[in-house]
């Protein structure tokens, strides 16, 4: 019987590999290296060159598009009203690139009281008005977060600093010297005079100051030593400290004010007072005392404010306020968060508004971004 023939067509699979060309196979993994080193190459000169001055001067040059307002509120959370009032706002002005003017917050402060002032004269609403507040707020918060204050280092000379006691007191210190050692802080004879207020040596204590681009900043830091000067001046030695918190959370842009104020007692009126008529018209059914007490405003933005009075009002006490010096004659209605007794036996009550309307709104935030002092 004769065996079965089999043919075998070409080479054998081993004699294929051995005889597989090597210098092909690391020729072409050398270009697929190259490609990817030249990608990689390019995309670091395109990032550099995106961070370089030649290109941000391009797009400073170039003005706000829609994409460009888009990437800006994808970016930053913006709301739906506050991108609208954005894009209105670089197109009637031609702003250049918002993605970058963000840096430069004089520029961006200068443009947004300018289209307020647009806005108003072309009878804008409460409610766009109101908008453009909360946008510029917004901005202003995003701007300052491109340069925040990382160290008692960046503190410049003759800055205010406030001292913090126990009680939550402020009185204002100046720099006066700020080296790679410590700084020198200026303190008031009458606050080292007074044991209960003096700031205690080898104590960790808390402070407050404001940046230059306007945000407010606290930090702590330890009290070293005093040091009499020959003018008779006393500075106060303190550790520098990189524990600098932006108190970049309030809603709301505060301002510093001293201003008389008018408030009454204020309750939220009960069931059988909320069946009248009279009270049907107050949708938030506040009932407000007659009698009026004066106070004085120390602080003030449109979701709160301070008022120092000679009255010790409790927590939790419900007011209603009105403030004839900012032209505010309706009732804005709030809630005392924290009463604070003071040196000289008056005290603070730090409130929170629960009731206020558009048109209060809007003059508050005018004093506060100074646009209508």
């Amino acid at each position: 019987m004769k065996s079965a023939s089999f043919f075998q067509i070409g080479s054998s699979p081993l004699s294929a590999r051995a005889s597989f060309p090597i210098g092909i196979y690391i020729a072409g993994v050398l270009i697929v290296a190259a490609i990817i080193l030249g990608i990689w190459v390019l995309t670091k000169r395109v990032i550099a060159y995106r961070k370089s001055d030649a290109y941000i001067q391009k797009q400073l040059e170039r003005i706000t598009t829609q994409k460009d307002v888009k990437k800006f509120t994808d970016d930053n959370r913006l709301t739906p009203a506050m991108s609208t009032m954005l894009w209105n706002m670089c197109r009637d002005l031609k702003v250049p690139n918002i993605n970058y003017l963000i840096r430069e917050a004089e520029k961006l402060e200068e443009l947004f009281r300018k289209y307020y002032f647009l806005i108003k004269e072309n009878g804008a609403s409460q409610q766009d008005i109101n908008t453009l507040f909360e946008l510029t707020f917004t901005v202003e918060k995003i701007s300052a977060s491109t340069k925040n204050l990382l160290s008692t280092k960046q503190l410049p000379i003759e800055s205010v600093v406030f001292y913090l006691t126990h009680e939550s007191e402020q009185f204002p210190l100046y720099v006066k010297i700020n080296n790679n050692d410590f700084v020198a802080l200026e303190v008031p004879k009458f606050l080292v005079e007074r044991p209960n207020i003096k700031p205690p040596l080898l104590e960790r204590l808390r402070f407050i100051t404001k940046a230059q681009n306007g945000m407010t900043y606290h930090f702590t830091s330890r009290a070293m030593r005093y040091q009499n000067n020959p003018d008779g001046k006393i500075y106060l030695i303190i550790a520098h400290s990189e524990d600098l918190i932006n108190q970049a959370h309030r809603n709301s842009k505060r301002e510093s004010i001293d201003a008389d104020c008018l408030f009454s007692p204020a309750r939220i009126a009960r069931k059988e007072e909320i069946d009248k008529k009279a009270l049907k018209k107050n949708e938030d059914q506040y009932v407000i005392a007659q009698k009026e007490y004066k106070g004085k405003l120390t602080n003030i933005s449109s979701g709160g404010c301070c008022i120092k009075t000679n009255l010790p009002i409790k927590e939790k006490q419900y007011l209603s306020i009105r403030i004839p010096s900012l032209d505010i004659d309706q009732h804005i209605i709030g809630i005392i968060r924290r009463t604070r007794q003071l040196l000289d036996n008056t005290y603070n009550l730090h409130i929170q508004f629960l009731k206020i309307d558009l048109a209060s709104k809007n003059r508050i935030n005018a004093y506060a971004f100074k646009y209508e002092i």
